[in-house]
């Protein structure tokens, strides 16, 4: 049971091969194109150990998963369930990973909920793609990513000189115009002259006083509204 052992395998290109694979050990299969590296890994291990898993259910299941056809061999043995990787580019997004794409991670999830000690909550506490689970600081990513302030905004200068050093806010851009427009910037002002008010007006599109400003003019214009109805 220590080996998968292959005898007579003619799959594709392979002609009467024998051999054995040692099981419980990182396996390399390397060569030339065409030297049936894919044949023996995909087309005979990964397919006949998911046929032969495929097999072992009833066969109302074994008609909605997908069907794998014998290798063409003589025999096989002491094979093991697979998790298969193959080759193509993994579709997916940022937090898609080896993991996620083959499920493991789901099970690993609930092993580790049922019998992780101390007790700390659910699956989703073991996850990094769950605000219970990942960490705060990275979102769950592995990388923290920051804003470089002093790389995107020249203090010495002012709006009308440039100070956002990005050509879609260049001045008379359609995004610089946002700014210069709306009569809260004094666009001749070296940004390293404007207080603590005009900074955060500018860095982050609101402030505590325009936010009190706001709220205060949307209450009284439901004020108005209901006075009206």
């Amino acid at each position: 049971m220590d080996n998968i052992k292959i005898r007579g395998l003619m799959q594709n290109n392979l002609k009467n091969i024998d051999l054995d694979i040692q099981k419980h050990k990182i396996s390399i299969f390397t060569g030339v194109s065409g030297s049936g590296k894919s044949s023996i890994v995909f087309d005979t291990i990964a397919a006949e150990s998911s046929r032969q898993m495929n097999d072992t259910y009833p066969a109302f299941i074994r008609g909605k998963l997908p069907q794998y056809a014998k290798p063409n061999l003589q025999s096989i043995e002491n094979l093991s369930p697979s998790v298969i990787i193959d080759q193509s580019s993994l579709s997916g997004n940022i937090r898609s990973t080896v993991g996620t794409s083959s499920d493991l991670f789901t099970d690993l999830r609930v092993l580790f909920s049922r019998i992780g000690s101390p007790y700390i909550g659910s699956a989703s506490y073991f996850s990094f793609n769950d605000p219970k689970g990942m960490c705060l600081e990275c979102s769950g990513l592995g990388t923290v990513m920051t804003l470089d302030i002093h790389k995107i905004i020249d203090f010495t200068k002012s709006l009308n000189n440039g100070c956002i050093m990005d050509s879609t806010y260049a001045p008379n851009t359609w995004y610089w115009r946002q700014y210069a427009e709306s009569g809260l910037f004094d666009l001749d002002k070296p940004i390293d002259k404007y207080g603590v008010e005009e900074l955060n007006l500018l860095l982050y599109g609101s402030s505590p006083k325009m936010v009190s400003k706001k709220i205060q003019r949307l209450s009284e214009l439901s004020i108005n509204i209901a006075r009206l109805i």
